[in-house]
């Protein structure tokens, strides 16, 4: 295990809109919507209408989205005649029945808006035609009725759009630019603080979904081949004698000299499994959104053979 070696360590970091004009305010009769629906462990040793966005676990390195993550935030609900719509604006959530957005009405009962009702829920439900002409009618639920209010599989989805996750810091012992040989095992390594659960809520109406994001995983990407690490691995220091362990490690068995620069590019990224709750009112207590992978932090590393000398 590095042996001989003066290694130092590498760190590469890698609302509604002003002025609308809404017309047409008259009391309907709802029915009930039908809302949207929403690799290798290596062992080495041993209505609010408004989204409301808050965020816990802060990334020590900002990142975009990842891929996964930022194709559930692009899906869309869809209009009868195809047109494809947010499911989730600041009017409110997509209430395809009606084809509008919905949100809840805070007109107070015995008001014309609840048409003589004492029960049910009533809904504001808005529609426009382009930015600056709306129409806004107030719906009317009956009790016992599905009323306009979101699916959470489709807010946890955006919330996982929006989650900024990590950014790995790929650190390698040796550190560029001292070199290691084939054959010799490479330390590899994110900082632990890396290692933590990210958070993100988003709410709509009374439904408020929390998406949250557990890494799992690091995996690296070393030039010629790869190899996933169970957690962020353990950091080497000067001074480890050759028993020292590490549960990431990876040994060449090529040299770099025909690479650019004579150096391999290795990457790291944390692989996170999320899961989401909702709480309020919910159609479904929790899921599962799958696992995604962090923003890749860079690094590079100088492989050569070591010669074989003979003493007469």
């Amino acid at each position: 295990m590095l042996r001989g070696l003066a290694f130092g360590v590498l760190t590469v970091l890698g609302v509604v809109a002003a002025g609308l004009w809404c017309v047409h305010v008259a009391p309907a009769v709802a029915s009930g919507p039908d809302c949207p629906l929403g690799s290798t462990t290596v062992k080495v040793g041993t209505g609010t209408v408004c989204l409301s966005v808050h965020e816990n676990g802060k990334p020590s390195a900002s990142g975009s989205a990842s891929s996964a993550a930022q194709s559930a935030h692009q899906q869309a609900c869809q209009k009868t005649d195809g047109t494809t719509v947010p499911c989730v604006t600041a009017d409110g959530t997509w209430w395809p029945g009606h084809q509008c957005y919905a949100a809840p009405d805070t007109a107070p009962a015995g008001s014309p808006a609840w048409q003589g009702h004492t029960d049910g829920s009533l809904w504001q439900c808005t529609s426009c035609a382009s930015v600056g002409s709306c129409h806004v009618e107030i719906v009317w639920v009956a009790p016992g009725q599905p009323a306009a209010t979101p699916d959470p599989g489709t807010l946890a989805k955006d919330a996982a759009g929006q989650m900024q996750l990590t950014q790995a810091q790929a650190n390698i012992a040796p550190a560029y630019p001292h070199p290691t040989y084939v054959g010799v095992q490479n330390w590899l390594w994110i900082p632990e603080s890396q290692w933590s659960t990210l958070t993100k809520s988003t709410t709509a109406g009374g439904t408020t979904v929390t998406v949250t994001a557990v890494p799992t995983a690091v995996v690296w990407s070393m030039g010629p081949s790869s190899l996933t690490c169970p957690d962020a691995g353990r950091a080497w220091s000067a001074g480890m004698t050759d028993a020292a362990t590490t549960s990431c490690a990876f040994a060449y068995k090529q040299d770099s000299h025909t690479q650019p620069d004579s150096a391999f590019k290795v990457s790291a990224s944390i692989r996170y499994h999320l899961t989401w709750t909702c709480s309020g009112s919910c159609s479904a207590a929790s899921g599962d959104l799958g696992l995604s992978d962090g923003p890749a932090g860079t690094a590079q590393l100088s492989v050569l053979q070591q010669q074989t000398v003979v003493v007469q």
